[in-house]
């Protein structure tokens, strides 16, 4: 197997810079937090086509310049979409078929303006689509040097599995937090017989871990916890009290809630790096400075 990048232990999460779903965002406030992250030594940076329709690839390659030659940065398709009609939401749909991806991989290397992609995940699987075409694509694409290395995002073990008889799957993402989400003993067998990092996301479910909601918290409309099922009635109300416990070992410990729902995601031997949602400097600052 290729030998995978040495990454920071946090990854900086790019989806809020694609404008949606999480509420009012300050490109200038997450400009000023990547300058900080990369002082700090993040040097990994995820992203999605999806995002924004690709505004956050966008937005990422103007903000780093120069310096997204000097970074890993790891994006995910597979996802194609309608553009949304006034006050809409778009239509989006799985394809993972090696037509769409082809073209959807040139998007990507044209919106970030790199040569290669350095790292790239499916980022759902299509049922509609064989894994093995989709994964034999994707090393071909390899071969020709538009992909660094190769990815699987919210897929099962055996669908991992159907992947690495064909190309050489590096990473999977997988979403991973200690208020439950955690990863199938299937999957930890699979990453390490197969030598496979774990890049974990939702780490703070949602920024339910953060700790800063109460009961009282709202939620407008183009932030999506105004339509999780956590943030919700009786689920939120028997979240906080979890968090609540929660906090009270992290600050035992000398800790935010974040940084304790941080550290022990990282600490597990399997994991690669965490990925962050990150919208302003005080959000690196907080979730980095423990592990420094």
């Amino acid at each position: 197997m290729d030998k995978r990048p040495v990454v920071s232990k946090i990854c900086f999460g790019c989806e809020p810079l694609g404008g949606a779903d999480w509420g009012d965002i300050n490109v200038t406030d997450i400009v000023s937090a990547v300058d900080l992250a990369l002082e700090l030594g993040v040097n990994f940076f995820d992203t999605a086509d999806v995002y924004g329709l690709g505004l956050s690839e966008t937005r990422l390659s103007e903000i780093l310049g120069p310096r997204r030659h000097d970074v890993v940065i790891a994006t995910k398709g597979g996802m194609s979409w309608q553009q949304p009609g006034a006050g809409g939401r778009a239509a989006i749909i799985r394809d993972s078929s090696p037509e769409y991806l082809r073209a959807a991989v040139d998007a990507s290397l044209r919106r970030l303006r790199l040569e290669r992609l350095p790292v790239y995940f499916i980022h759902w699987p299509d049922p509609h689509t064989d894994i093995r075409s989709t994964f034999e694509c994707l090393a071909r694409m390899k071969d020709a040097g538009k992909i660094g290395w190769i990815g699987c995002s919210n897929f099962s073990s055996e669908q991992v599995r159907l992947a690495c008889q064909v190309a050489e799957v590096s990473y999977v993402q997988s979403s991973l937090n200690i208020l439950g989400e955690y990863i199938d003993p299937g999957m930890l067998q699979v990453v390490r017989e197969m030598g496979i990092g774990v890049v974990a996301y939702n780490v703070l479910a949602n920024g339910m871990l953060t700790g800063k909601y109460g009961p009282d918290a709202h939620f407008p409309e183009n932030d999506r916890r105004s339509r999780l099922p956590l943030f919700q009635g009786d689920s939120y109300r028997q979240a906080l009290e979890r968090v609540r416990k929660i906090s009270a070992a992290a600050e035992a410990e000398g800790l935010t809630c974040a940084q304790y729902a941080i550290a022990k995601v990282v600490e597990r031997a399997e994991v690669t790096s965490a990925i962050v949602g990150i919208k302003n400097r005080r959000q690196i600052e907080e979730n980095f400075a423990f592990l420094t």
